[in-house]
C-alpha cells in the first residue's frame, strides 16, 4: 500500500461532549486522500467519554489539549491555532466528516491562488439518527459575490468547510462574547481588511444535523447579534425589517429542509415570500 502524502494543514477542531462523533469523524480524516500535518482536537472540558475515546488513538498527527474547565467554543479554537504549526489551518467541527479529497482539493487550491487567505466549500447536510442526505449548499464562488454577502449581512463561506492560511486566523482571533456569531464576525474583518475569499464548488464536507447543532438552529439573538457586527465592520444601520425578514426566510426554510410532515411547503412558501431573492440564489 502506498504511503499517502501529507499537507502542510493543521486540523483545529473544538470538542464539547461530541464523543458520540469522535470515532466517525477521525476515520474520516484517516481515510483522506492526503492527511493533515497536524489534527488538534481541544477538549474543552467534556464531561462525556469524549477523553476516554481520544486517548486509545495513537495517529502520529493527532494532538489532544484536555482543558480542565470549559472556557467556550472561539477560546478554545484560539488555543488551537496558537498550537498550530502548518502553513494552512483547516476548521472543522469534530461532529461533522471530511469528504476524502477536502486536504487535498484545498491545499492544492490555495497552493496554485496565493492571492487568496481564505478557501471555502460546499457541503452536503445529513440527519444524525439514519445518515439520511438532507440538502447541498450553495455558496457562491466569485470573491465580488463572497464579499457582497458579508456585507449585506450573510455568510459568503461556511465555517466549517473553510481552509485558510495560518497567519490570518493567527491575527484575526475569535472572540467568544460573539458565539455563535464568531465565524460571521472573524470572516468580515478580514474581508475589510482586504483578504480575498474563495468557495470551491464541491461538497466536500458532510455536515451532521443534530438536536446541538446549534450553528444550523440559529436563534433571533443571533441575528441581531450579526447585524449588530456587520453595522459596526461596515458601517451599516440594518433595519427592524431587515433583520425579521431574514431571521424567519431562514427559520421557515429550515423547517421546510428538516421537516418531514407534509405541511413543509407552506414554510417553504412563507420563506419565499419573505426573501425571494434568497431563494432565486439557492437555486441558481
Amino acid at each position: 500500500m502506498n504511503k499517502k502524502h501529507s499537507c502542510d494543514v493543521s486540523i483545529v477542531c473544538a470538542n464539547y461532549n461530541n464523543g458520540r462523533y469522535l470515532d466517525e469523524f477521525i476515520y474520516s480524516v484517516e481515510q483522506s486522500s492526503a492527511l493533515p500535518k497536524e489534527l488538534i482536537i481541544i477538549d474543552d472540558g467534556s464531561t462525556d467519554n469524549s477523553m476516554e475515546i481520544l486517548s486509545k488513538y495513537e495517529l502520529t498527527y493527532l494532538s489532544v489539549i484536555a482543558l480542565e474547565a470549559n472556557i467556550g467554543f472561539a477560546n478554545a479554537l484560539n488555543v488551537g491555532i496558537k498550537k498550530a504549526t502548518a502553513k494552512y489551518i483547516l476548521r472543522v467541527d469534530p461532529d461533522d466528516l471530511l469528504e476524502k479529497r477536502r486536504i487535498e482539493k484545498q491545499y492544492s487550491f490555495l497552493e496554485k491562488n496565493s492571492d487568496v487567505g481564505i478557501v471555502g466549500s460546499n457541503a452536503l447536510y445529513f440527519h444524525s439518527k439514519n445518515n439520511q442526505s438532507l440538502s447541498g449548499s450553495n455558496f457562491p464562488l466569485s470573491f465580488y459575490e463572497i464579499k457582497r454577502r458579508y456585507i449585506f449581512g450573510e455568510h459568503g463561506v461556511l465555517h466549517g468547510t473553510v481552509m485558510g492560511k495560518s497567519t490570518l486566523f493567527k491575527k484575526f482571533e475569535y472572540v467568544q462574547e460573539n458565539v455563535p456569531a464568531e465565524d460571521y464576525e472573524i470572516f468580515a474583518k478580514m474581508i475589510k481588511h482586504g483578504v480575498k475569499f474563495a468557495n470551491l464548488g464541491e461538497r466536500l464536507t458532510k455536515v451532521r444535523i443534530h438536536k446541538n447543532s446549534v450553528s444550523n438552529f440559529l436563534h433571533k439573538s443571533t441575528y441581531i447579534k450579526m447585524f449588530l457586527i456587520r453595522d459596526t465592520i461596515f458601517n451599516k444601520n440594518t433595519s427592524w425589517f431587515k433583520l425579521n425578514s431574514t431571521y424567519y426566510c431562514n427559520y421557515f426554510y429550515r423547517k421546510y429542509k428538516y421537516d418531514r410532515q407534509a405541511i413543509r411547503v407552506i414554510y417553504l412558501l412563507i420563506s419565499i415570500i419573505l426573501r425571494p431573492d434568497k431563494l432565486w440564489r439557492r437555486l441558481k
